[in-house]
């Protein structure tokens, strides 16, 4: 017995050393819709009627971080909509609905200069975008007050279809980081404001790098990343980047792009003032028949504005165009948002989130715009508890079944009024 009680403390002793630099969290998110104009069995269209409930949206993390600057890591639980339609869209459960599906990954710094990393971290890593990506609208797209990044939740469309691509990756202008990419990465620091980063994706994460046989070796590599970050003191921050499409693996280079070429500059010189302009080239192919593919050409910029006082804005402004697909010319996309807000006081905050956006088709011979108009408020309810709501008004301008097909001359004005709670431990 006594044998048992040292062996106990000492397990308790080791374990608690081990785990004495862990810390454990977790936030619940929950939104739906009150009252909608959008009939959800009908694909997001708008109807006469006055509708009720949903696009509902739940969502339950629990998270372990643990380590130092020597080495540690993350894990999270994720339980989402019994529907799958969670942020994320349930990536890595196979397209199994209502799973708890999980991610993580691991550090280690042996040295200054060298660190490596493996697994998977869907908030992603080493994106470039300070102003003009994820942290926009932050996570007020997560409970549903703001329009949402994402391109869809769960099955059901709601988003404006020209936003879907202008929005998300497809239509960004600066690096986007690992997100849902498994992947093993390894970072140099030669001096101190000089990064490098590489990052050779490992498949079977959240989303799988290639296509057909993605775990070969050779398609894996040629998905690549490789990000160069450079810190000029009290100036900014320069990123240069490269994605891998895959066009260098074996038997697809005359099927793919060999990449994607980024290039930002994020400026901090400015008290309470910051700008971010950033550019990618898609570099383009030939198919075996000769055709063009997939070269185009964006630009995008961000500006904030935060001298400390109650008013804060924010912009953003993408394009993207140039480019060949099979043999014509890529539609045009042209986004831009706008993102006022007011504290009235520290537990009341106001925005008015708003955006215009056009994409043009030489392919098919037309051309669609889109707006939305989207107020919403944040309110500190209590100690780790926030509360959403707002009012969601949009149009596509025009709306199709599919690419390329016939569309209506004028499509619905729809509206959402959705609300929701964050809560924080």
């Amino acid at each position: 017995m006594k044998k048992l009680i040292v062996v106990s403390v000492i397990f308790a002793l080791v374990a608690g050393a081990a785990f004495a630099e862990a810390t454990l969290g977790g936030q619940l998110m929950i939104g739906t819709t009150f009252l909608t104009n959008v009939d959800m069995d009908k694909d997001g269209i708008g109807t006469e009627d006055v509708m009720m409930g949903g696009l509902g949206f739940h969502e339950a993390k629990m998270s372990a971080v643990f380590g130092d600057s020597k080495g540690g890591g993350k894990l999270v639980f994720v339980g989402s909509n019994p529907d799958g339609s969670a942020y994320g869209m349930n990536l890595g459960n196979g397209g199994k609905k209502g799973n708890i599906w999980t991610w993580g990954f691991l550090y280690w710094r042996p040295i200054t200069q060298f660190r490596m990393q493996v697994g998977l971290n869907a908030d992603g890593d080493y994106g470039a975008a300070q102003i003009s990506g994820w942290g926009f609208t932050g996570e007020a797209k997560n409970s549903v007050a703001a329009m949402s990044d994402y391109s869809y939740w769960g099955e059901q469309s709601y988003m404006l279809w020209i936003w879907q691509s202008a929005l998300t990756r497809k239509g960004n202008a600066f690096y986007p980081g690992t997100g849902d990419l498994a992947n093993v990465s390894f970072q140099f620091f030669p001096i101190d404001p000089l990064t490098l980063t590489l990052v050779l994706p490992i498949g079977s994460g959240m989303a799988d790098s290639g296509d057909g046989a993605a775990g070969l070796a050779q398609n894996q590599l040629a998905d690549f990343q490789f990000n160069a970050k450079y810190s000029i003191e009290e100036i900014g921050l320069l990123n240069i980047s490269f994605v891998g499409k895959g066009g260098l693996g074996e038997d697809q280079e005359k099927e793919k792009s060999v990449g994607n070429l980024y290039a930002s500059f994020y400026l901090t010189a400015i008290s309470g003032m910051n700008m971010e302009l950033g550019l990618v080239f898609g570099l383009p192919w030939e198919k075996e028949d000769g055709t063009e593919q997939d070269g185009y050409l964006g630009v995008g910029a961000g500006f904030r504005l935060d001298g400390g006082g109650p008013f804060t804005f924010k912009a953003r402004v993408n394009a993207r165009f140039a480019g060949k697909t099979d043999g014509a010319d890529m539609p045009t996309l042209v986004y831009a948002n706008i993102l006022p807000c007011y504290k009235i006081n520290n537990n009341l905050w106001a925005f008015l989130y708003t955006g215009l956006s056009m994409e043009s088709f030489e392919l098919y011979e037309g051309f669609r715009i889109g707006w939305f108009v989207n107020p919403y408020v944040w309110v500190r309810a209590s100690e780790g508890l926030r509360f959403w709501a707002g009012l969601q008004i949009y149009q596509d301008g025009r709306r199709f079944e599919k690419f390329g097909a016939t569309v209506e001359e004028d499509s619905k004005v729809c509206w959402r009024v959705p609300f929701g709670f964050n809560f924080y431990f």
